[in-house]
């Protein structure tokens, strides 16, 4: 096996996965220091005969988009994780002559790995939590464990699980019959098999008339029709509350979008009228943090500037 990291070492995935774990295992490891280079990374690739890829769908997608024929050909497995994965990355995956894709998920706060799909057994979700981790699913008002199938907040137990954050006086831990369980913001379901499939972060959820709307289901829909490029994502959507107190949601974009044209895709993919843009912001570029994943705190002020809050 030989794996090759490009992640940024200040991200716990990147610190982690492709910093720490092939000095303590004895993998062989390639590095580059610019994980949006593709076409670098691609030709790197073949030069070091690179079996192992481990990044986020963004950076890997990258990759394929600026390789040539035959540069990933060596490649066997890629470990990704920190964003949704996408049905046109897992194509360009299967493409090569032997390669799987294995999703997985993770919390900087539980060092870093929760579940992860395994090479062994057909894919579902995110995976299966590793050895020793408990997953709980429970009811976002009255933390009641939900059944399996039902979507609730995500709450880990395990050994990964960091103490307490330095210096911050919030307490992201639920005492749930005497066990201490953190408290991931996300949401989610567990199957019959033990797998775990995720719905999004709660804070990217937004009610409006009673209902529960999702951001990044949106984000998605719309990504089908305008994709992410080498950098990152071309798009976002926000909300915020107007006058009434109703919740409008923005999209934010560096790509030509039309407004009407993105909500006539809404409409077609069953999105609800509840879903329905109101304004679109137009951006030389998406704020995006170190690890290519969007900035949405950055996001969420553009908004509220171009609001007037």
């Amino acid at each position: 096996t030989t794996l090759y990291g490009f992640l940024p070492p200040f991200h716990s995935f990147g610190f982690t996965i492709t910093t720490v774990l092939p000095m303590i295992s004895g993998i062989k490891a390639a590095y580059h220091p610019n994980p949006t280079e593709g076409r670098r990374i691609a030709r790197g690739c073949h030069y070091y005969g690179i079996t192992l890829m481990c990044g986020t769908p963004t950076f890997i997608n990258g990759v394929f988009r600026g390789a040539r024929d035959g540069q990933l050909d060596s490649l066997e497995h890629f470990v990704t994780g920190a964003e949704k994965l996408p049905d046109s990355l897992i194509e360009l995956v299967n493409g090569l002559p032997n390669a799987l894709i294995l999703e997985g998920y993770g919390i900087t706060e539980c060092a870093p790995v929760i579940t992860i799909n395994r090479a062994d057994e057909p894919p579902a979700g995110v995976g299966k939590p590793l050895p020793g981790i408990k997953i709980k699913i429970v009811d976002l008002d009255s933390h009641e464990e939900l059944k399996t199938g039902e979507r609730g907040l995500i709450l880990v137990n395990g050994p990964n699980v960091f103490g307490q954050y330095l210096g911050v006086d919030k307490d992201p831990f639920l005492e749930i019959e005497n066990q201490r369980w953190y408290d991931t913001g996300d949401l989610g379901y567990l199957n019959e098999e033990g797998f775990l499939f995720l719905s999004g972060r709660l804070k990217r959820f937004v009610k409006i008339a009673g209902e529960m709307i999702s951001l990044p289901a949106i984000e998605s829909a719309l990504t089908e029709r305008w994709p992410a490029d080498e950098s990152g994502a071309v798009l976002a959507v926000e909300a915020i509350e107007s006058e009434d107190k109703r919740p409008e949601l923005f999209l934010l974009s560096s790509a030509k979008i039309n407004l009407e044209e993105a909500n006539e895709l809404l409409k077609k993919a069953g999105f609800s009228n509840l879903s329905k843009l109101k304004k679109l912001i137009e951006l030389k570029e998406m704020p995006l943090l170190g690890t290519g994943k969007t900035d949405y705190q950055t996001i969420k002020q553009i908004v509220k500037e171009q609001s007037g809050e």
